[in-house]
């Protein structure tokens, strides 16, 4: 974003700070590198003069002395030249670059805090310190590793399929609150074929951590385990909450941002604007806690070798031990990281378009 920033800020102020002269001719390159509707259809034909490595516009009073003459800088040139990239490639990359960005910068130590405090009855400041003293700072990115594939995965799914989804609700003449909310749930449900095993992996080693017996536990060994113990198709305990979440999560965080951009016209105030509303979906979204508080109990007693229970049997046992707040346990390292998560796979991708 800061790169955007100031590439912006350069690319401007060179357009205003040069001649008139200059600046015309810069405008009339534009024009000839990418010819509007209209001036295709006019009288007047692009000749490429080799002494120059640049496009003239031919008139019948084209003075090639005149310094104003537009020419194609080096840049179109290149631009031309180049095929176009297709946008499910595209989308693939930036996804799972941003997704693993997340991640990498505070992602991952908010989903630690945010297990342990669903799944200990511990709150935030106690699972952060208990996490230091476990195993020092590094101990908040554990399992870094298998999140960083998790996550590569994620990202790439979730843009391709909700990018995919808004375009053609928008070409089928929906309003682009309604294309946010319908990518929001295609690329939510994709995310939840990979994050399910993911999750159920993710949670056992934050779980088991320090027990014994579990003392050199990995993804591949908690994996492993699963399967030989309970099938393969243990790996995907949870994955109806998981879907509901996914689903729920991202139409929420992406409908919520399109409203404050478009109908709260946050936009208008540039990059704080953009980023306020993806703050306001990422809270936004934080309505489902309880979805997420039952995938984390069920694939919480899986790792532990327990049979899973009903979602209805979760719920109901949490409302008798701790009433309706018990649900929402872990809400509050989970809105920080929906905010986080929001930013990048919401705004960033908004505003490069």
């Amino acid at each position: 974003i800061i790169s955007l920033l100031i590439l912006r800020t350069v690319v401007g102020s060179t357009i205003l700070y040069t001649p008139s002269s200059s600046r015309a001719a810069f405008y009339k390159s534009v024009n000839i590198a990418s010819p509007t509707e209209s001036s295709s259809t006019a009288s007047s034909s692009y000749l490429l003069d080799e002494r120059n490595d640049g496009f003239y516009h031919s008139r019948n009073d084209h003075d090639p002395e005149d310094d104003t003459s537009a020419k194609l800088c080096s840049a179109s040139v290149m631009r031309m030249k180049m095929p176009p990239v297709n946008p499910v490639i595209k989308n693939l990359f930036r996804g799972a670059f941003l997704r693993v960005a997340s991640d990498i910068s505070g992602g991952t130590p908010l989903e630690n805090i945010k297990c342990r405090v669903t799944a200990t009855y511990d709150g935030p400041v106690k699972a952060f310190r208990d996490i230091l003293k476990e195993g020092g700072i590094m101990s908040l990115w554990s399992g870094t590793e298998s999140r960083t594939v998790e996550g590569a995965l994620l990202g790439a799914m979730f843009l391709v399929g909700s990018a995919s989804t808004k375009k053609q609700i928008i070409a089928m003449g929906g309003s682009k609150t309604m294309g946010a909310l319908a990518g929001g749930v295609v690329g939510g449900v994709v995310q939840a074929l990979v994050m399910t095993p993911a999750g159920l992996v993710f949670t056992s080693l934050n779980v088991n951590k320090g027990k014994p017996g579990y003392e050199n536990d990995t993804a591949l060994t908690v994996a492993r385990r699963v399967v030989e113990e309970k099938g393969i198709m243990a790996l995907f305990t949870g994955g109806g909450p998981m879907a509901a979440r996914q689903a729920s999560n991202w139409a929420s965080r992406s409908l919520f941002t399109e409203i404050c951009r478009t109908n709260l016209k946050l936009s208008r105030f540039g990059i704080l604007g953009e980023i306020g509303s993806g703050a306001i979906g990422g809270l936004g979204s934080c309505w489902n806690t309880p979805i997420e508080t039952v995938r984390v109990f069920m694939q919480r007693d899986v790792a532990r070798g327990e049979k899973a229970k009903t979602f209805n049997k979760y719920i109901s046992e949490t409302m008798e031990e701790d009433g309706f707040r018990g649900l929402y346990r872990g809400v509050s390292p989970r809105a920080v990281q929906a905010i986080w998560q929001t930013c990048f796979l919401v705004v960033v991708p908004n505003l490069l378009g």
